[in-house]
């Protein structure tokens, strides 16, 4: 009797599993729904707000610079902001007859989609498929995935940073292709300079160092385009440091990032009011903090003999420090824990992946102030891939995080809506 399979069939079947290779379920899910957590949200909180509400939140902060520099081309203190992203979406606004801000949000989640294609593939090559899997979840849902909604550089360096590192892992290195992406990266944000001692180290383990040297200088050429970008614009090729100084940055070796850390430091274990008075004129705020941290020194003591109430006694001491401490608490936690594993993954990850990743968090912690920390390590791959691991072996934890990561993604959309600071 003759089959009355479709023709077909097969063919759909094969056209099913390629897209699921290129486009992972979890990728495009987790990416979908991460951006309805963000914009649902965001668009229900405006229907109050007066008329041009969104337009308004979707374009302030750094997102006010980029499309400045869309609509004006660079003045002032614009120059402390990169080329690459903003550049493309005047290209393409102009291409496509689209308004500036809606070509932003574009080419903004559609790069997040394809920056985590890249970083599930790298992972999947370094870490096993359930680690990817557990990256890219942990990447969507958590409240700093706001920013590869956004008109902001997260997107695009995530991305390119990803291409880059894919290239250095490949048994043969192909250059031209190692040079272009790290040009990019170097040319969408500063930190994309680091990009160079992971090229070295890439081209040092194949005894090819000389042409590592050579490819690291041509990576570096996206920052002397800057530069140029610069000097052409303003006659300062240095434009991109010294506007810094609007922000009260100084950019280099020195101390004077440490009032930023003491503040923060202040406001976690004394409260804001002390903080703000600086005094200690309020004891509870204090007590409540050291007893929090007792009760996750105990919890950590009781790991091993009694695993389960350890868990319990430790998600306890997590929320009662994120009620204490608010959003400086969990600054100095993700920066902390960054700090860790690092640390925790020098032998974990390929030595050109915690290059690229320990440089990175060297040069955040250089920055001399506290803010935006958290959103800079999500941008991050190597220490996405180390938060990653150490969630997948740690299943309770991941489970709690992703939930506790989608909750904050929601407030913080309602925080953005209202034009508050979040990262």
């Amino acid at each position: 009797m003759p089959s009355t399979e479709p023709a077909s069939g097969p063919a759909h079947a094969s056209a099913r599993i390629q897209l699921a290779s290129v486009l992972p379920p979890v990728v495009f899910w987790s990416w979908l729904l991460s951006r309805l957590l963000f914009f649902g949200p965001l668009l229900i909180a405006v229907q109050r707000q007066p008329p041009g509400a969104l337009a308004s939140r979707l374009s302030q902060w750094d997102a006010a610079h980029y499309l400045q520099i869309v609509a004006q081309g660079y003045a002032g203190d614009n120059f402390a902001f990169f080329p690459v992203f903003p550049y493309v979406v005047k290209l393409t606004a102009g291409l496509l007859h689209l308004p500036p801000l809606a070509m932003a949000l574009v080419l903004s989640n559609g790069a997040f989609l394809v920056a985590l294609v890249l970083l599930m593939r790298l992972s999947r090559s370094c870490q096993g498929e359930a680690t990817a899997r557990t990256v890219v979840l942990l990447c969507c849902f958590n409240p700093m995935s706001i920013f590869f909604a956004i008109p902001y550089t997260e997107s695009f360096y995530l991305l390119f940073t990803c291409q880059a590192l894919i290239e250095l892992l490949r048994p043969h290195l192909h250059a031209p292709r190692i040079a272009l992406f790290g040009a990019l990266s170097a040319a969408t944000r500063p930190t994309g300079l680091v990009i160079a001692p992971a090229i070295l180290v890439a081209f040092g383990r194949r005894r090819r160092l000389s042409a590592g040297l050579v490819v690291a200088l041509l990576a570096l050429g996206g920052l002397a385009a800057v530069a140029g970008i610069n000097l052409h614009l303003s006659g300062d090729p240095l434009a991109f440091i010294h506007a810094q100084q609007a922000w009260n940055v100084r950019p280099g070796f020195n101390l004077s990032g440490l009032p930023s850390w003491s503040k923060l430091l202040s406001q976690v274990v004394l409260g804001l009011t002390n903080t703000k008075a600086a005094a200690l004129v309020d004891l509870v705020h204090p007590i409540l903090i050291t007893a929090t941290l007792l009760l996750g020194v105990a919890a950590f003591g009781l790991r091993q003999r009694q695993p389960r109430t350890s868990f319990v006694l430790s998600l306890v001491a997590f929320l009662a420090y994120w009620l204490l401490a608010g959003m400086p608490g969990l600054n100095l936690v993700v920066v902390v824990g960054a700090l860790l594993l690092a640390a925790w993954g020098y032998r974990r990850l390929p030595l050109e992946l915690w290059v690229f990743g320990a440089a990175s968090l060297l040069l955040y912690l250089l920055k001399q102030n506290t803010i935006s920390l958290e959103r800079h390590i999500f941008a991050t791959a190597p220490l996405l891939m180390l938060y990653g691991a150490w969630f997948e072996h740690h299943p309770g934890w991941r489970r709690f995080l992703l939930g506790f990561g989608s909750l904050l993604l929601v407030l913080y959309a309602l925080r953005f809506a209202q034009g508050l600071w979040i990262g």
